[in-house]
Order: C-alpha cells, then sequence, then structure tokens
C-alpha cells in the first residue's frame, strides 16, 4: 500500500487560505452526455476539498462530483450529465474548501452543450 503525505513540499506551494483555481475549463465527449473537466489549481501545502456541480440554464442540478483531499493541482475527470445531454447553455461551478476554514475559491464557467 502506498502511504500518501498530509502535506505538498513543492517549493512555491502556499497555504491554504490563498489556493486558488488557475484555469478550469469543460470540453464535451462527442456523444454529449458527458463532459471532460480539466482544473488547474495554485501549488498548494494542505489537500483541498473540491466540489465540481454544472446546472442547466433554469438552474437544475444535472451532475455533481466531489474530490476530497485532492492531491494533485492539475487533473482532468470525466462528469456524466443526468439529463442525456439535452442541448443548451450550462455552468460548470467548482468550489475549493478546507474543512477547517471552508470554501477558499469558487468560479463558475458558462459552456454549451
Amino acid at each position: 500500500m502506498y502511504d500518501f503525505p498530509l502535506t505538498n513540499s513543492q517549493p512555491d506551494a502556499v497555504p491554504p487560505s490563498e489556493v486558488r483555481f488557475l484555469d478550469l475549463k469543460v470540453e464535451p465527449w462527442e456523444d454529449k452526455t458527458r463532459l471532460k473537466i480539466l482544473a488547474f489549481l495554485t501549488p498548494f501545502s494542505k489537500f483541498p476539498n473540491l466540489e465540481f456541480s454544472i446546472m442547466s440554464e433554469d438552474g437544475s442540478l444535472v451532475a455533481q462530483s466531489s474530490i476530497i483531499e485532492n492531491i494533485e493541482a492539475k487533473f482532468v475527470f470525466t462528469m456524466h450529465l443526468r439529463n442525456k445531454g439535452k442541448p443548451g447553455p450550462y455552468s460548470l461551478i467548482g468550489i475549493i474548501s478546507y474543512e477547517d476554514i471552508g470554501v477558499v475559491d469558487q468560479k463558475t464557467i458558462k459552456f454549451e452543450v
């Protein structure tokens, strides 16, 4: 079993209160039911919790994902739309938080499927 450190030892790592999204992107897959999410964070000294929500134009939640104590500053993952990729505008909301201090950054981007 691999033993993960509890903190990040990068020399340019920032404290939890300064962790931010550097970039957040959405790339729909050809089937329009899956989305590739690309997230880039500032280097961090303590592993953050991440929450990603996709909202339809009418404010309905169509996908959600949580990552607890994320260990990578740059990563890609896939989200699945519950509404089978109904065409239209959507919003991706990304939240960075820590259990002890709460939300430290939030970013919202709009995209089309």
